[in-house]
């Protein structure tokens, strides 16, 4: 029996599929047939065209936690909602849900175009599983949170996307889930719809102990909404513990892959995250010390200049993102150092229309130890609601220490991360 404190219990879960259509409806026709015949057959064994979309998956989730599902498109998220939900069954191991769980999975699923927006959400609100009751006690607070009060008895064919989805939204955050499930629900929508999501669903976890499972290409809402995070590779956990070092974990991947479908090419210079808009991308970074050619092998500590080139797809002018740096440990697991642009400079600063601004940062006092790190860029972040682009460069960023300084400190000192200067006294 599940533990009471345990909202979600996946043990050595798997569910496959056939990639073969006429193949997969003869093997569905041959399983119920046996099922009814009473033949016992292995489920868990793969025939012909079959493929395990998630396989051997085994984790919890506690009442009031949120977790964060990444992974490169096809590695099974998605699945692993649908099986949560109840819309799959295990072909492997077991899935136990504790709760009442709500699928922020197809907002507006099972709206009728010629219904106006009030009638959608009785019979939506009903498809749910809310009484008629509780959809009158809830129609204002619903209304208001889809900010549709002069569009209410307009029939929903004329709603724009976003309009559709913001109704549909707020019907399954109305419903008072125990467990939430949100599979990238949030990729349409104005700023204010998605900042009101955001806080709406912080304050289900938080305050009323509501479990989250949430599967987004939006890193910067994987970040702010989740407390750990679970990474999928081709329908395997990969990693599953805390979310920054799932999302680094998550670039080494995709830097795996990307270099693996182009033997013998030289890697460039480094790698898009696969799931950013990047509609406000990263052109062009560098990073050099106190010689002006960019370089990544650096001698500390002294100047050194960042600089990133960020370039506007959009037809219009765009506000600039916050630019942060991050450097990190070779495995991509501790975040050892980062800054981020802030101040005049950099504040209310547009990007024209198509074009292109150098934002550049200097540290008069670059104090790294020596060793190899890795250098993650990002635009955008939690206080934007998203990342529009994030980068991992290929080569390492390599620091060295002056012979000179070398002689200055005590080897003690050369098993640390960072070199704070200090100057010290004795007083009689």
């Amino acid at each position: 029996m599940i533990d009471q404190e345990i909202a979600i219990s996946l043990q050595q879960a798997g569910k496959k599929f056939c990639r073969n259509l006429k193949r997969s409806l003869y093997y569905g026709f041959l399983d119920v047939s046996r099922i009814f015949a009473g033949v016992g057959f292995d489920p868990e064994r793969l025939r012909k065209d079959e493929f395990w979309a998630v396989s051997d998956l085994s984790l919890e989730v506690r009442k009031g936690e949120s977790l964060g599902v990444i992974g490169a498109n096809g590695s099974g998220k998605s699945t692993l909602l649908r099986l949560l939900s109840g819309i799959y069954t295990p072909d492997q191991g077991r899935v136990v849900t504790n709760g009442k769980v709500g699928s922020l999975i197809t907002l507006g699923a099972g709206f009728h175009p010629h219904f106006t927006g009030r009638e959608n959400i009785f019979f939506n609100g009903t498809l749910l599983g809310l009484s008629q009751k509780e959809l009158e006690e809830r129609y204002d607070d619903i209304v208001r949170f889809a900010d549709l009060d002069e569009f209410i008895e307009a029939p929903v064919s004329t709603y724009s996307t976003g309009m559709r989805m913001r109704l549909g939204f707020a019907i399954a955050i109305h419903t008072k889930p125990d467990i939430l499930l949100i599979d990238e629900i949030l990729a349409v929508g104005d700023v204010n719809f998605i900042k009101n999501s955001y806080d709406r669903i912080e304050n289900l976890v938080t305050e009323k102990g509501v479990s989250a499972i949430v599967v987004s290409h939006n890193v910067g809402m994987i970040q702010r909404l989740c407390q750990k995070t679970l990474v999928l590779d081709k329908g395997r956990m990969v990693f599953l513990g805390d979310t920054l070092e799932a999302l680094s974990r998550y670039y080494e991947l995709s830097l795996k892959h990307k270099l693996a479908l182009e033997p013998g090419r030289s890697p460039d210079k480094f790698i898009h995250h696969p799931d950013c808009p990047m509609q406000i991308r990263i052109e062009d970074f560098s990073l050099c010390g106190t010689a002006s050619e960019d370089s990544q092998e650096i001698t500390a500590p002294g100047t050194v200049r960042f600089q990133t080139r960020v370039r506007n797809t959009l037809d219009q002018p765009a506000a600039l993102p916050t630019v942060s740096i991050l450097i990190l440990d070779p495995g991509l697991i501790d975040l050892i150092a980062s800054v981020q642009s802030h101040g005049p400079a950099c504040e209310g600063v547009m990007i024209p229309a198509k074009g292109e601004l150098v934002v550049e940062c200097e540290a008069s006092y670059f104090n790294l130890a020596p060793g190899e790190y890795r250098v993650i860029v990002k635009l955008g972040g939690p206080k934007e609601g998203l990342f529009c682009d994030s980068v991992l460069l290929t080569r390492s960023l390599k620091v060295s220490w002056s012979v000179d300084f070398l002689r200055k400190v005590s080897s003690v000192y050369r098993d640390c991360k960072l070199f704070i200067p200090t100057e010290w006294k004795v007083e009689r």
